[in-house]
């Protein structure tokens, strides 16, 4: 390797592990006893390929899911921002980082990643406190109750369906997303390398909503809402691997409940 390319390389390098947030040792994991599960909680994952502490937060994300279930704590990996990975030159799927993350990453005010909202708080929090912001969200009541279907309609075709009930009238918002799982794609590494066998999870896809922040949704407590939605899939994506992910949320009190389910 010529010396221009090397300094080149320690250079993009170095400028990813002072722009990624960075957490001293006795911050990052602190134990937190795990709460009563009575509802699905959100983790709406800021990452990108090319931050090199992202793969420590998303280990500490399916530390979570192994302890109360991935149903019970249901992430979303939205690549987005300057460390989002965009070229297509060195795998065959489409880039991880897409148009509508980098909306959300904008609009939530990211600073720094990795760094995710808990229940679409509003408030963006460093790995160090999803343990015990998680604990705090799933211990909250809700009166909402979420249900998902999908089944393909035709070939190529998949509709997806989104039931809501509770116990006392709410008016809401309702997001459905696309996720995919087990996406063998580059990640760079704590380190500071490159792994191009790299398995990213629950990567955010697309929204299926006719607005890109939900559309509104009415739950009467005497009568369950719905809403109907269909898509195609791109032709790179793993219909395997694909999850539906349904919330409904509010401004003032964040996600009430979420949901998700395999396409297949």
């Amino acid at each position: 390797m010529r010396v221009k390319h090397i300094i080149i390389y320690i250079g993009m390098v170095l400028s990813a592990l002072a722009a990624c947030s960075h957490i001293d040792e006795d911050e990052r994991f602190v134990y937190v006893a795990p709460a009563e599960v009575n509802r699905a909680v959100l983790i709406e994952d800021f990452t990108g390929q090319r931050c090199v502490n992202c793969p420590n937060a998303t280990a500490e994300i399916e530390k979570l899911q192994e302890e109360y279930g991935a149903d019970n704590v249901i992430a979303v990996a939205i690549h987005s921002g300057p460390f989002g990975h965009r070229s297509t030159i060195s795998s065959p799927l489409l880039p991880l980082a897409t148009a509508l993350g980098d909306d959300y990453y904008r609009h939530w005010g990211i600073e720094s990643q990795p760094g995710a909202m808990v229940n679409r708080s509003g408030v963006i929090y460093d790995p160090s406190q999803y343990a015990s912001e998680v604990k705090k969200a799933l211990e909250k009541p809700t009166p909402v109750t979420l249900n998902v279907f999908c089944e393909e309609t035709s070939e190529g075709q998949y509709s997806v369906k989104v039931e809501g009930l509770s116990a006392e009238n709410v008016q809401g918002r309702l997001q459905v997303w696309l996720t995919e799982n087990n996406i063998k794609d580059m990640q760079y590494m704590p380190d500071g390398t490159r792994n191009n066998e790299y398995i990213h999870q629950h990567v955010f896809r697309a929204s299926l909503t006719r607005d890109d922040f939900g559309d509104d949704f009415v739950i009467s407590s005497s009568q369950p809402a719905t809403a109907s939605y269909s898509f195609t899939p791109e032709s790179v994506w793993s219909i395997g691997n694909l999850q539906v992910v349904a919330f409904v949320y509010d401004v003032s009190d964040g996600v009430l409940q979420a949901a998700t389910r395999f396409v297949q």
